[in-house]
């Protein structure tokens, strides 16, 4: 197992104002909205805590909608994945990646509505928005790192409840197998990670995929038309 641990972040409080004024909300921003903006930002560099865990495992076998993993001397586990199991056909380990801002910004959020100032409460969503995809970004370069230190390649990635067919209830898969405890990751009923502001994903790595992901899964998602995660410029094809 890989724990990450990043600090920092590669957006400013500009970034956040012009995804807001992208959604139409404004042409201008006020000086209200900036001033807001800005005291979210430095809120949020010192609430996070971002953190991914990564977990490599072989992948022994794929069909009928499930792959089966296994540890180097463990035992074998077969893993429902969907009808997108195929994507990992070429796959000889697969890569489960959790990742998290951590519980601090979500606590700065509730103390925020709880003072009845909701605009900053929005802002520090986004930037916990802005910060968790910086951080997901890292972690999946480290997978292809990780990738091409074996001269492979590495498949698109797969979230539960993105990809057709496969729920968020694969989330306790993943939790498991990445052992989101040690994280500070827990589940709700729901299947839903805690903190809220945290995210799961498997690639598949191998000789047969191309030095990047093949196929983009923003196409194919439930989510596509109101996903807070895709940015403008993801390309679909």
């Amino acid at each position: 197992m890989e724990i990450l641990e990043i600090s920092g972040v590669s957006f400013g409080w500009e970034e956040m104002i012009s995804n807001a004024l992208k959604k139409g909300r404004k042409r201008k921003p006020s000086e209200d909205m900036i001033n807001t903006v800005k005291r979210a930002y430095e809120k949020g560099l010192v609430c996070l805590d971002m953190r991914s865990a990564l977990e490599i495992y072989k992948k022994e076998s794929d069909g009928d909608g499930y792959i089966v993993i296994s540890r180097e001397g463990g035992r074998c586990e077969k893993l429902f994945v969907g009808p997108k199991a195929g994507l990992l056909a070429p796959a000889e380990e697969v890569a489960i990646l959790l990742c998290t801002v951590g519980s601090r910004l979500i606590d700065s959020m509730r103390e925020s509505e709880k003072a009845g100032d909701y605009l900053l409460m929005y802002y520090l969503d986004v930037f916990g928005v802005l910060a968790l995809a910086g951080l997901s970004s890292k972690a999946h370069a480290r997978v292809s790192e990780i990738a091409a230190s074996k001269g492979w390649g590495a498949g698109p990635v797969m979230q539960p409840g993105s990809v057709p067919g496969w729920s968020v209830e694969g989330q306790r898969d993943l939790y498991r197998l990445a052992h989101g405890e040690m994280i500070g990751l827990t589940l709700n009923d729901a299947s839903f990670l805690i903190p809220h502001l945290s995210e799961s994903s498997l690639t598949g790595i191998g000789p047969h995929y191309g030095g990047e992901p093949s196929v983009k899964m923003c196409a194919v998602c439930s989510r596509r038309d109101k996903c807070l995660w895709r940015r403008e410029n993801v390309s679909d094809e």
